[in-house]
């Protein structure tokens, strides 16, 4: 159980601001989410901030000074029922807000987290036996790692408890993924994954779209996007939606814009009128 409780005033649920370490615990927070559609209970295995891209929109606030802070599966667990119980008093709202999912994501990428398909069993566990069993799990990815032995043994049993990969993909070759996501990883390499799990499992693709200062808005930049899932589709992907959003928060880089409504409506537009795909935008 956590030593505070949600009537206390500091929890601030808004689009606007999604703290990763509540007043509550260090590592699960609630916020109200564009793309969950309400209240998301967000799982932060990185509150030391580590992660294998360096986005240049990243949302997550890094001017604080990095803290030597871990996320041990025994605290982890005990601050989600915690979570949980206080929800299912609320007949599953808190706040007033139903509660819509259980995110892991947080400061970094959770398949670094190593305890990750253990965690993911005892949260669909702990989720059944408080009665959240519509509450979906989502496990947000760069797909650097997607395809552990041990994720790929867990995923139907996720997958059968509504679970949901959110899979990131804002490039669409090489240059696009060193300039926008600033990885090491190779386009190829998450391609090959991106198609592995997606041939096994349906997948949401994450795609944060934006301006860049002084750089006029252009549908066709994203033409080989589009291209690009066209070809994950032949190849067998099962794409459950898209979801085309642009920035909400402060970016890594002042230089990143957000898209207008109107932008992202003609990306969107771009992309159907190459290929037959579910879309939603934020």
């Amino acid at each position: 159980m956590r030593q505070s409780t949600p009537s206390q005033p500091e929890v601030v649920l808004s689009t606007a601001q999604h703290p990763r370490l509540s007043e509550y615990g260090r590592l699960i927070y609630p916020v109200i989410s564009r793309r969950s559609g309400g209240l998301s209970l967000g799982i932060n295995l990185n509150p030391a901030k580590n992660c294998n891209f360096d986005c240049i929109y990243c949302q997550v606030d890094r001017t604080i000074p990095k803290k030597s802070l871990k996320a041990p599966l025994k605290q982890v667990l005990k601050e989600l029922e915690g979570w949980f119980e206080e929800i299912k008093k609320d007949n599953g709202s808190f706040k007033g807000y139903p509660l819509k999912d259980i995110s892991i994501a947080g400061d970094g990428e959770p398949t670094l987290y190593k305890p990750l398909a253990e965690l993911i069993r005892e949260v669909l566990h702990l989720k059944n036996i408080h009665g959240l069993k519509e509450a979906k799990l989502v496990l947000f990815t760069n797909g650097t790692r997607i395809l552990r032995d041990d994720l790929l043994a867990v995923f139907p049993e996720f997958m059968k408890n509504s679970g949901e990969i959110w899979f990131k993909l804002d490039y669409w070759d090489q240059e696009s993924l060193k300039r926008i996501n600033r990885s090491r990883c190779s386009f190829k390499r998450l391609i090959d994954n991106l198609v592995e799990v997606g041939g096994r499992f349906p997948l949401i693709l994450q795609s944060c779209f934006f301006n860049w200062e002084g750089t006029p808005f252009e549908t066709k930049t994203y033409q080989a996007y589009a291209e690009l899932i066209g070809e994950l589709i032949e190849k067998g992907v099962l794409i459950k939606h898209i979801q085309i959003y642009s920035l909400a928060r402060t970016p890594a880089d002042s230089r990143c814009l957000p898209l207008s409504g109107e932008q992202i409506i003609q990306v969107k537009n771009l992309i159907l009128d190459r290929i037959e795909v579910e879309i939603l935008t934020f």
